[in-house]
């Protein structure tokens, strides 16, 4: 008698924590729902007030120095520290954010933010565009030689073949000149394009 109780008092624990387990399931699969639907509703309002402000900053009467550019600029940063993992707009305006930067004059903040889109997303269309950007900020906004012509190698090493590698490789062979001499280079590889031209032959135009 009392195991035929013990047994029924088992059965009806067992009953209780299965059904409180299913129950609590089901709301935490009814948070999960909604937070991921609150989610999608800041992402929407989030980049619709991204779409407004670039509306703004990026019009024909471009201000750097306006307080909404500093908003943007926050946008961006905040949009990307909340949706890690939207590969599409995130390393965007990360990299937007940088160009931002330089502009105002924080290139480190720069580098930082290329430095992330490159470990965070690293094949991202813009990829190798942005690991030329590196060694383009060391080399125009910082005017660190070397450190400029280490991440140049590196973009032709990591890149090969890319339109970008390709600019490194331009860069590199003039990055110990002087301005009057890169001013003079240009001038030479001007004048020679024009003779390359001239020397084309012209072909008639047959009549009709």
């Amino acid at each position: 008698m009392i195991m035929k109780m013990g047994q029924t008092l088992l059965f009806a624990l067992s009953a209780m924590w299965f059904f409180t387990a299913c129950e609590s399931s089901s709301n935490s699969d009814k948070e999960t729902e909604s937070h991921a639907e609150h989610n999608l509703q800041t992402r929407t309002s989030w980049l619709a007030e991204i779409d407004s402000l670039e509306a703004i900053v990026y019009a024909d009467t471009f201000d750097i120095e306006g307080e909404t550019t500093g908003e943007l600029l926050r946008s961006y940063l905040s949009y990307a520290k909340v949706f890690v993992g939207d590969k599409e707009n995130t390393p965007k305006y990360l990299y937007k954010a940088a160009a931002l930067s330089r502009a105002v004059g924080l290139p480190a903040k720069a580098l930082k933010l290329y430095d992330q889109i490159l470990t965070d997303y690293p094949n991202w269309e813009k990829a190798p565009e942005t690991a030329f950007l590196v060694a383009f900020t060391y080399d125009d906004d910082l005017k660190e030689t070397e450190r400029a012509r280490e991440a140049y190698e590196e973009v032709i090493e990591k890149y090969q073949g890319d339109h970008w590698a390709l600019q490194a490789e331009e860069r590199l062979k003039t990055i110990d000149m002087t301005d009057e001499e890169l001013i003079e280079e240009f001038n030479k590889r001007l004048e020679q394009d024009n003779q390359s031209k001239d020397q084309q032959p012209t072909r008639e135009v047959e009549k009709s």
